[in-house]
């Protein structure tokens, strides 16, 4: 849980704001590295698979997983449910805040029910290359830790009661917009593929 990071007992705002920088920074670093070898190891890895396969099977995959957010079928999406130990974040708050953005910012180890986050990973790696996918980690981990800063700047203390029912309201609302998103990109995917195989053979 972002809401977590240990941004909110700082004493003034120019203090605050020195912490942010830091947990934006780290997080940033940490997507933007994350997000360029994860779509290098897709981009090599299936570069020897004809294109149609790579649309075939992704489209395919795009659409049981916007199935799955509308509850229709169950897909199980690759998150982990690990939390960053406690003896990890024990140090000076600058040093807390790196490892929080470290982690966090790249994505994948922490939890994330979302399958949009995968599957832009994978469209970018199997259609697009490992420099489109540096900018999208940037976006991500910009937009993971925005939420924690703006809270600890408005001075917004939460308790871990208040932060665990945010979560729980607000996890089936999410799944259905990323529902939304996967089904207006799969709409799109299947665009593609009837223009680009579909209709030149007819």
């Amino acid at each position: 849980m972002t809401l977590e990071v240990s941004l909110l007992g700082e004493e003034t705002f120019k203090k605050k704001i020195k912490v942010c920088c830091h947990y934006l920074l780290a997080s940033i670093i940490s997507g933007a590295i994350s997000g360029f070898f994860y779509t290098l190891i897709i981009f090599v890895f299936f570069s020897w698979i004809p294109h149609l396969i790579k649309m075939a099977i992704f489209t395919l995959m795009l659409g049981l997983y916007t199935l799955d957010h509308f509850n229709i079928i169950k897909v199980k999406v690759p998150e982990r449910k690990w939390q960053i130990p406690v003896e990890w974040v024990k140090g000076k708050t600058v040093h807390n805040m790196w490892i929080w953005g470290l982690i966090l910012g790249a994505g994948i180890f922490t939890y994330l029910p979302y399958a949009t986050f995968y599957i832009l990973y994978i469209y970018i790696g199997l259609f697009l290359n490992p420099v489109i996918g540096l900018l999208f980690g940037i976006i991500y981990a910009f937009s993971r830790a925005l939420p924690t800063i703006l809270v600890a700047l408005k001075n917004k203390e939460l308790e871990l009661i208040q932060i665990k029912k945010l979560y729980q309201n607000k996890t089936k609302k999410y799944k259905y917009f990323n529902g939304f998103s996967l089904l207006i990109f799969f709409v799109f995917m299947m665009y593609v593929f009837f223009k680009q195989y579909i209709i030149n053979l007819i």
